[in-house]
């Protein structure tokens, strides 16, 4: 039976790499063989998306890679068995899977990536920030990293879209909570990143930033869309043309 002393015995296998920024804790095995690459990319994301969002970290990111699906379970969600996660943001912790912990094979890098970018974003709204919109940024963030990263189109995608399963923006943290199917859950992921797209596109990055502070005052996301770039029916519009352009090049 699996049980917290199990977790503990494990955690005593783990190699701690730290330094001024960053606590990060990997099985040694796996630390021997791409931990310095671990320690470099978190470096790469602290420093590019800490400058681009005007975030200055005051204390240092905890960062522990299991490779044991369990494990990574327990320490996150308290109980083993818990599947379907690659990695989880508290604000200043990330606990992840690592590859070997997946059956199907992931990119730890974009992960890793993603993950980081819910701790700038996290800590920039004082954790008052709707699901979607933390999801959408972070898989924006994914791309704008590496291009074949993120969410993307695909035919499965375009076919939700010509369905009419896209979600108003408005209701967009409802996609999250009781998805139908998996398809539709990291749909949900998919179109999230493209309204944040989107919304710099047309508005800017500067109107991102605003929004993202006014969440940290306590304004309600609809509300602080509304005030940094367009009522909620013109946003809309211009967001289901936008989406139409994807389509129509996608095809």
């Amino acid at each position: 039976m699996f049980n917290l002393v199990t977790l503990r015995d494990e955690l005593e296998k783990f190699r701690t790499l730290e330094d001024e920024q960053f606590v990060i804790r990997m099985d040694a095995s796996e630390a021997a063989i791409y931990g310095d690459r671990v320690v470099a990319l978190l470096h790469r994301a602290h420093d590019t998306l800490c400058a681009k969002y005007g975030l200055q970290l005051d204390g240092r990111t905890t960062v522990e890679v299991f490779p044991n699906p369990d494990d990574f379970a327990v320490r996150t969600f308290g109980l083993p068995g818990a599947g379907g996660y690659l990695g989880v943001c508290f604000g200043d912790v990330i606990t992840a899977n690592s590859p070997a912990a997946q059956v199907t094979p992931t990119n730890w890098e974009s992960v890793l990536w993603h993950e980081f970018t819910h701790v700038v974003t996290l800590n920039l709204t004082a954790n008052k920030m709707p699901r979607w919109l933390s999801e959408g940024i972070s898989v924006y963030e994914e791309r704008q990293r590496n291009p074949a990263w993120g969410e993307q189109m695909t035919p499965a995608y375009r076919q939700l879209i010509a369905d009419g399963h896209l979600s108003p923006i408005r209701d967009l943290s409802g996609a999250f909570l009781s998805p139908p199917s998996p398809l539709h859950l990291m749909f949900a992921y998919y179109e999230s990143s493209l309204v944040v797209e989107y919304l710099i596109a047309a508005y800017g990055f500067d109107a991102l930033k605003l929004v993202l502070a006014d969440l940290r005052e306590g304004v309600t996301i609809n509300d602080a869309l509304q005030r940094r770039t367009a009522p909620l029916e013109e946003l809309q519009a211009g967001f289901d043309a936008y989406v139409q352009q994807h389509v129509a090049a996608y095809a």
